[in-house]
């Protein structure tokens, strides 16, 4: 807890660089291993991957025995594990509900934004401050935009935790007679805003947000690697005296600091979004379950087309080589067996040495006789029940058992409306937070785009509040008559009512419904 302390104005780069760093645990990294589709294990380079999310047999190399024998088996763990690795079977379920989660309750992104001291109009009239602050939201949002917001919905939802990060391409500025970088002249605020990028963290966790717990100012640490490989820190923290928000970065081959201060209202450059993560280690053992339930199957499966064939008692393929032990004689080296479908293994005869009643050595006596057969399929039965156990119980965690039902033509009306319940009660943490994150990146960017253009707070009477429309499946009749019915008690507005009905821009709907009102004026002949 050192960086609740530290001084992130005067702070060294090594100081920072390790208050910026937080480091994920087992559950959050393995769920992102998964999720990029490293099934099997970490990845460990050249697109292998080891065997630590492996739940099945595995072949390992004895702790006892002669290193001939750890060599021998050496062999048989190798060729084990190759045939793994081209057997090894699995569904990415894992990726599949944490999308559906966040693309579902982020469907359609939007904001409102209104000035508290303004009485809304009868005839629904917006402030000249409103529709400026609109346009200049408008003009800058695009689909870059929505992606990165969902990106940290994902990291939020997958691990717990997402970061987003405003950027000011360096294009905006150039340098005065004095050195010092300004805003170029002559540019507009939609001009200005097109230098501002959204992005989302790749690695949220070499970036710490919090709040001061005694001024409850926002700080913000970030580390990472530029283009040219140079270990960098960016701050953004609000001066406890000024109220201004300092923008410090530190590169690793620079003596000084590069540093702005910007009146943001209170804001600082990045926004965290958290909350209780989807993945859960429950949810990675039923994934890492069903994954070896799933090759289990293939490799059963093989098996029937390709029988596997044993032998015991019969001599195995061998070469004669030189005794390195004995000079001047050889000895038998044989060849590792090769275990699975369609292959052959031979054991060696076991043999003791006979001798008579005086000991005399009377030669080897083989140990049972030769035997010959195969290893056949058992019934998949057992490993599907298996495999839609651990299916059953992912969706159960993640509350998507609405998605089993789709293929399911028993299952009553009734059971998919409460499935579909339970779907919008474990999505409902995404939907507050996506809201919250339209309303933080509308709120940063007008704060962002004023300073710049030396205007500072001139959007800060504002009050936005982020919209997202989450929708699972279109509404029925039911359910718009049920919003008609709302909308003429009260309840709920217009606005609201159109956007569950999956209308994205309701001005353009009014529009185009008073202009289909209007009568056409007939053609004079």
């Amino acid at each position: 807890m050192k960086y609740l302390t530290l001084n992130l104005l005067t702070a060294s780069l090594g100081a920072l660089r390790d208050a910026a760093r937080s480091g994920l645990n087992a559950t959050a990294q393995q769920a992102r291993h998964m999720y990029s589709g490293h099934h099997l294990g970490a990845p460990i380079g050249g697109g292998e991957m080891n065997f630590d999310y492996w739940r099945g047999p595995m072949v390992r190399v004895p702790d006892e025995g002669t290193e001939a024998d750890k060599r021998r088996a050496q062999g048989v763990v190798t060729e084990f594990q190759m045939a793994l690795r081209r057997s090894f079977t699995s569904t990415n379920v894992l990726r599949e509900v944490v999308r559906r989660d966040v693309h579902s309750s982020s469907a359609r992104m939007s904001w409102t934004l209104m000035q508290p001291s303004n009485r809304p109009s009868q005839d629904g009239t917006r402030t000249e401050l409103e529709q400026e602050a609109d346009a200049l939201a408008s003009s800058w949002w695009n689909a870059s935009t929505e992606q990165a917001i969902r990106r940290a919905l994902t990291f939020a939802r997958r691990e717990g935790r997402g970061v987003l990060r405003f950027r000011i391409a360096s294009g905006l500025f150039q340098a005065g007679q004095d050195g010092v970088l300004r805003v170029k002249g002559n540019v507009t605020l939609a001009d200005i805003a097109r230098y501002v990028r959204l992005e989302c963290l790749d690695h949220p966790e070499n970036a710490r947000i919090w709040e001061d717990p005694d001024t409850l100012n926002r700080r913000a640490v970030y580390a990472y690697q530029d283009a040219q490989e140079r270990e960098c820190v960016e701050v953004s923290t609000i001066a406890d005296d000024t109220g201004l928000t300092h923008l410090r970065i530190l590169r690793g081959d620079q003596q000084e600091a590069a540093s702005v201060a910007l009146d943001l209202g209170g804001h600082v450059h990045y926004l965290e979004l958290a909350a209780d993560s989807l993945i859960t280690p429950q949810f990675l053992q039923n994934q890492m379950a069903y994954n070896t339930t799933s090759t289990m199957i293939l490799r059963n499966t093989e098996l029937a087309g390709f029988l596997e064939r044993y032998g015991i008692n019969v001599e195995p393929p061998y070469e004669v080589v030189p005794d390195p032990d004995r000079p001047g004689q050889t000895r038998r080296v044989y060849k590792a067996p090769r275990t699975g479908a369609g292959s052959m293994v031979l054991w060696r005869q076991a043999t003791y040495r006979k001798a008579d009643a005086q000991g005399k050595y009377l030669g080897d006596e083989p140990l049972g006789k030769a035997e010959y057969g195969r290893f056949e399929p058992v019934s998949p039965a057992a490993l599907v029940t298996a495999a839609e156990h651990s299916q059953l119980n992912m969706y159960s965690e993640a509350g998507q058992v609405f998605v089993l039902m789709g293929k399911d033509a028993t299952a009553s009306g009734r059971s998919r409306e409460v499935a579909l319940v339970d779907f919008g009660t474990a999505r409902e943490d995404t939907v507050t937070l996506a809201q919250n994150a339209v309303k933080g990146v509308i709120s940063t960017l007008l704060a962002l785009v004023a300073a710049l253009a030396n205007q500072p707070r001139r959007y800060a009477q504002l009050d936005v509040q982020g919209t997202v429309r989450p929708r699972v499946i279109p509404p029925s009749p039911e359910d718009r008559r049920a919003d008609r019915e709302d909308v003429a008690a009260g309840v709920i507005s217009k606005a609201t009512a159109r956007q569950r009905q999956d209308i994205d821009d309701p001005a353009q709907e009014d529009a185009q419904i008073e202009k289909e009102r209007v009568p056409s004026t007939p053609e004079v002949p």
